[in-house]
């Protein structure tokens, strides 16, 4: 996601990767004013905090489909390689306190759940 920021008459004069209070406007990276400022500032910028944001956003949309695949029984969250369950079950260990979700991580067992 890119989120520009407006001049006085509305016209943007830079992106950023994030929001805050300068950069409000979300905007899309193929707008040709966007596409322009962008190829400015990846010829003067390392391109390290637009992968960096891009890897963040992409990192939590996996988390989410994860989430969905399980809920829906598509697949089973023990089938993921044992570093790939540590480090899902702390990211959201984590979002949780940030979030004071009290849910538990793994949720409700149901009857028909097979205990190993």
């Amino acid at each position: 996601m890119l989120y520009a920021k407006l001049d006085e008459q509305g016209d943007i004069i830079d992106v950023a990767p994030y929001q805050n209070n300068e950069f409000t406007q979300l905007v899309a990276p193929n707008d040709p004013f966007v596409a322009e400022i962008l190829a400015k500032k990846l010829d003067q910028e390392s391109s390290q905090e637009l992968l960096t944001s891009s890897d963040q956003d992409m990192m939590r949309v996996l988390e989410d489909l994860i989430d969905l695949l399980t809920e829906k029984r598509l697949i089973q969250f023990t089938e993921l390689p044992m570093a790939a369950q540590k480090k899902l079950l702390s990211r959201k260990f984590v979002r949780g306190i940030h979030t004071g979700n009290s849910d538990s991580l793994i949720g409700e067992i149901r009857d028909d759940d097979a205990l190993i």
